[in-house]
């Protein structure tokens, strides 16, 4: 068993074989978990892409829900300035039916 595991000669550099065993096993284990990591990372993206997709969904669902929102509160704030206007000039016609009635015919 002293018998070198790998020996250089005229023909190329030649392995023992429970060195080119152990070389297979670990090139193959190797392999293995690599694609196993890869798999791994290919389902964690496109696990990524499908939420990122329903995120989008959501953004652009809530910009239309707060587009229709600021155009309410516009329309509100319309009729609020309406109603504002219209008390205003009541106030006035009451006013000058007020002075009128104090100040006689």
């Amino acid at each position: 068993m002293n018998k070198p595991m790998i020996e250089n000669s005229d023909r190329g550099i030649t392995l023992n074989k429970s060195l080119a065993w152990t070389v297979l096993v670990g090139v193959l284990s190797g392999g293995i978990w690599v694609g196993m990591q890869v798999t791994s990372a290919k389902q964690g993206v496109q696990t990524l892409a499908a939420r990122q997709d329903e995120d989008r969904l959501d953004i652009r669902k809530n910009t239309s829900d707060i587009t229709a929102i600021r155009s309410n509160n516009a329309r509100l704030d319309q009729r609020l300035t309406n109603i504002e206007q219209s008390a205003r000039r009541t106030e006035e016609t009451v006013s000058e039916i007020l002075r009128y009635l104090r100040d006689g015919r």
